[in-house]
């Protein structure tokens, strides 16, 4: 069973160094705030941002809070779906967007992030970021 153990160590091992390998040549590119809120405003009309944009941040909304349920961390921003629609959500996100133009070539997730936080505080957990 030793040996069993040493060669699983020395595949993982190797695998783990061949990754590297690929995911430098392959990184992808991280979406910028002004290309997320350029994408927003194609199509766009008051009350109905564009599927592409009501998406994006759908799927950071949930990526954070499956990894706050994880870890069992604070909460960062609070959203009830039983009141805030996601086409609300969304608009919050678009002006904060371009509030911080200065910001455009920033990470889009960190600026999508702190709308959410700043639109939508948790009561009393310290959740600000």
């Amino acid at each position: 069973m030793n040996l069993f153990r040493k060669l699983m160590f020395i595949l993982l091992f190797s695998g783990l160094l061949n990754s590297n390998a690929v995911l430098a040549e392959d990184e992808p590119e991280i979406l910028s705030a002004g290309e997320l809120l350029a994408s927003c405003e194609e199509g766009y009309a008051p009350g109905a941002p564009n599927q592409y944009c009501m998406r994006y941040v759908f799927g950071l909304v949930q990526t954070v809070l499956g990894l706050q349920q994880a870890d069992g961390s604070a909460p960062i921003f609070c959203i009830d779906p039983q009141v805030v629609r996601l086409e609300a959500a969304t608009e919050n996100v678009m002006a904060y967007l371009r509030s911080q133009s200065s910001r455009a070539n920033d990470e889009a997730q960190i600026i999508v992030v702190e709308a959410l936080n700043k639109n939508y505080p948790c009561p009393a957990t310290g959740g600000q970021i």
